[in-house]
């Protein structure tokens, strides 16, 4: 049993932190929210479905019967265990239950001796002496034990990932009493979709003010800290440090206590907690421990992330491209995401507050990053620190904008480096050094000089053969060497932001290269890229209609992972379009097929033109994994034949835009969640296409600008039980015959210029709980928005109305507590209007416009 995500091999035991139930009188601050919640929770439990039909992202409902199962998550030493202790014995939760259980499990236990230690809790240690060895005699047992009774039990440190084994240790708990409830602690969000907990608590760092008081208990105890305002000062800068980890201030005031100095804080202060003495349950320790199950490939990942400052913000894509780099990870497919969120699931990462791309890393992770890399990792941030590389270094970055040029040369002794990121040294022109230090460090893998003082690249860098990542971006180099040429392992090459005036013709020599970041498009940079055989990222290929680039080059690209976005495509033969090879490029997520859009304008070239177009389109049929599939221009009458039902089973977005001789779409695939109809001046239907029966997933359907759009089933659109954003613009043909009729799943409807389809309104708004957005423009069949839909409309944050010259009457807004904006102008019969609008309803009220 992998109960602990071991590798597999016999290995010795090693001492586990064992936890209880008794929370020892600990320092418990800042916390009282948190345990209300839990013991809310608790008292009044919600049971998740199955977690193997879904794990933690099942439905959640509310139950008295069954076991709920509850999370609490965070990294180590955020206090999950202290919290679990103080629910556990808190008197509502001892007078709730009729039985409550602690385990804490130790490392590499099976189902087994959970199942005995489980027993052993239930019965205070009566039946330690039972000598049944068999897991379902221990199960019968458990089983009786828990019978008729409601019970809590906590699985504290929880590793189990695998919710087969999870099921197979409560099967017996099943009997328990309605509202039995199975209280877990663990790092890894891994646990808690296993587990099917049907409620998480993501347990983070402590307020400051709270922190702080924790932290004075902790290095002052029943001292008066008022009578040392220096270790005062120096301690709130520490106590900052730690990130509100109540571990961290347990270990870290310890070691401050034990020297009541302010030349001790003060060296304590300018170490990392690396430097200090760790005991057995200090901060380290305790990290420690959720890296020790890592695989060996995810310790390589986690302790190269030393060599940055703490507070770097990491680019996914950056990241991951210097793992691969590193020979860390395989480049195939989404390996290399697949790691950074397991990383990011046993919260050895953090995502970055403002964007999905990003990361970041707790500091206490960052020092426990540089204590197990002490050897083979170093971040340099001031040139004093400079004697404190180990000669055995292999990954290093300079982190500070001013180091004396003969230090900079010292790095040259460091001959072992395989990385070496120099961040923010703009102060004074490297290029010379750099010149000298390429001559020593031929081992170098990894190479980062972004937004450094380098005006040239040395002719030498053609020397670090086993180079394979470089960037250069926001330097001021104007020219590459040709001898950039020579770096056949070369994987990434970011000259982003560099005033480059000229690129060496041999780049199409990099026959490894991934990915290559310039800022126009690559290929006005390379003649030829049908050698880039190994390229992945976004590519915008321009087919000139003279000499140049022939869409052959595609043939053998099949590991393009993003973008592939093909423009003038009037320019392709329809001998030529099977040479791209479309359907061999496994990885491609998003295909854009684009044609001049000059060429549209001319009816009677276009109309020559049709048929080839459509025969060309035919021969790019792309690969089934495709997700996104773009079509700009297109001249065809038809679709293609392979946009019907079954051929892109992973289609999950269509954008059809100025495809002005496209009368009908028939077909589209089962898996389409977003569709786009933009600009086709001569569609007439969508009516077969637009079935709820093959489209059950789809969320989103824009209709915008086709002039003669007569068939579109509106009625039908109720069937779309997944559809939140529905937009219909400027289609002015569609007639009154057809009723819309939406979904309760509606977050954003547009209205606007939309034909007889305005006739629906406002009967089409019933039953729209969830509708946060909704604008009307230009409809001039609306009479009236009354009271008793208006006021259904509970989740609306915001209400456009813009010339609806017939609307007379509105009412029911006073009911909205979450509106915020509302709009309402040029609509010049509107006399009856709530008296209340102009109140404010609710605290999320924002800013209103009316006018007449």
């Amino acid at each position: 049993m992998d109960w602990l995500l071991t590798t597999g091999k016999a290995t010795p035991r090693r001492a586990f932190r064992e936890t209880s139930s008794f929370a020892g009188r600990p320092l418990v601050l800042g916390r009282d929210r948190e345990r209300e919640d839990v013991v809310r929770l608790l008292l009044n439990p919600v049971r998740a479905h199955d977690p193997g039909g879904g794990g933690g992202s099942a439905k959640r409902r509310k139950s008295r019967d069954g076991v709920a199962v509850l999370a609490i998550l965070g990294m180590g030493g955020v206090g999950k265990t202290t919290l679990a202790q103080v629910v556990y014995n808190d008197q509502r939760v001892q007078d709730h239950f009729d039985l409550r259980m602690w385990v804490c499990l130790p490392e590499s236990p099976d189902v087994t001796l959970v199942t005995k230690v489980i027993i052993e809790s239930a019965t205070k240690g009566a039946a330690a002496q039972t000598g049944l060895a068999n897991l379902d005699s221990l199960q019968v047992v458990l089983r009786d034990l828990v019978s008729s009774k409601r019970f809590l039990l906590v699985l504290d440190n929880a590793w189990c990932e695998d919710s087969v084994e999870f099921q197979t240790l409560v099967a017996p708990l099943k009997f328990g009493y309605p509202g039995s409830a199975i209280l877990v602690t663990s790092r890894s969000c891994k646990v808690a979709d296993a587990t099917g907990a049907a409620e998480l608590l993501c347990l983070n760092g402590l307020p400051e003010e709270a922190y702080w008081e924790l932290f004075k208990q902790y290095v002052f105890g029943n001292e008066d800290p008022a009578g040392h305002p220096e270790l005062v000062a120096i301690g709130k800068k520490i106590a900052h440090r730690l990130k509100g980890s109540p571990l961290a201030a347990k270990t870290v005031g310890v070691a401050l206590s034990s020297d009541m100095s302010t030349k001790h804080w003060s060296i304590v202060m300018a170490s990392g907690l690396w430097e200090l003495d760790q005991g057995a349950g200090g901060i380290l320790p305790a990290l420690r421990l959720s890296y020790q199950y890592l695989p060996a490939h995810l310790k390589q990942c986690f302790i190269f992330c030393a060599i940055f400052p703490k507070g770097y913000i990491f680019g996914k894509d950056t990241l991951i491209d210097m793992w691969i780099a590193e020979g860390f990870i395989s480049p195939q497919g989404d390996f290399g995401s697949i790691c950074l969120k397991e990383l990011l699931s046993r919260s050895f990462f953090q995502q970055h507050m403002f964007s999905d791309s990003c990361y970041v890393m707790h500091d206490l992770m960052s020092d426990l990053a540089q204590s197990l890399s002490i050897d083979e990792c170093f971040c340099l941030t001031d040139e004093r620190c400079l004697p404190k590389i180990p000669s055995t270094i292999r990954h290093l970055s300079v982190c500070t904008k001013h180091l004396e040029l003969s230090k900079f040369l010292e790095l040259g002794r460091y001959t072992k480096l395989r990385s070496l990121l120099i961040l923010g040294m703009s102060g004074q022109d490297l290029s010379c050094s750099l010149d000298i230090l390429f001559d020593k460090l031929s081992n170098i893998r990894v190479l980062v000089l972004r937004g450094c003082a380098v005006k040239e690249l040395p002719r030498n860098i053609g020397n670090l053969k086993l180079l394979r990542y470089i960037d250069i971006s926001y330097t001021k180099i104007q020219c590459l060497p040709d001898s950039i040429c020579q770096l056949n392992n070369l994987q990434i090459l970011n000259v982003l932001n560099v005033p480059l005036k000229n690129h060496p013709k041999g780049l199409t020599r990099l026959v490894n290269l991934r990915k290559c970041y310039v800022n126009e498009p690559i290929t006005s940079v390379m003649s030829n890229i049908s050698n880039l055989t190994s390229l992945e990222n976004s590519l915008v290929f321009e087919i000139p209609k003279g000499q140049g680039h022939r869409i052959a080059e595609l043939k053998d690209m099949t590991q393009l992972t993003e973008t592939l976005h093909v423009t003038n495509l009037e320019n392709v033969v329809k001998d030529d379009a099977l040479k791209a090879k479309m359907s061999t490029k496994a990885h491609l997520q998003r295909l854009i097929l684009e044609w001049s859009s000059s060429k549209t304008g001319n009816a009677e070239v276009s109309n020559a033109k049709y048929s080839q177009e459509s025969i060309i389109v035919e021969s790019f049929e792309p690969h089934p994994n495709l997700e996104s599939l773009k079509l700009k221009h297109y001249s065809g009458i038809p679709t293609p034949s392979w946009l019907q039902a079954g051929k892109l089973c992973c289609l999950c977005e269509l954008s059809l835009s100025n495809c002005h001789f496209l009368t009908e779409v028939t077909s589209l695939p089962s898996s389409l969640r977003r569709l786009h109809i933009i600009r086709c001046r001569n569609l007439r239907s969508l009516d077969e296409c637009l079935q709820a029966q093959s489209l059950q997933g789809i969320t989103e359907i824009t209709v915008m600008n086709c002039s003669k759009l007569a068939l579109l089933p509106v009625e039908r659109f109720r069937g779309f039980a997944s559809l939140r954003v529905l937009e219909i613009q400027n289609c002015p043909e569609l007639p009154p015959t057809r009723k819309l009729t939406l979904p309760p799943s509606m977050v954003e409807l547009l209205m606007r210029s939309c034909g007889h389809v305005d006739a629906s309104l406002p009967s089409c708004l019933h039953n729209l709980p969830s509708l946060v957005s909704l604008i009307i423009y230009n409809c001039p069949n609306l009479l009236s928005l009354p009271a008793e839909i208006v006021s259904q409309l509970r989740s609306l944050r915001g209400m456009y109305v813009d010339n609806c010259s017939s609307l007379r009457s509105l009412g029911g807004l006073h009911h909205l507590s979450s509106l915020i904006n509302l709009h309402i102008v040029n609509c010049p019969r509107l006399t009856d209007l709530d008296p209340l609008m102009f109140l404010d309803v609710g605290e999320g009220q924002g800013y209103r416009s009316w006018s007449a």
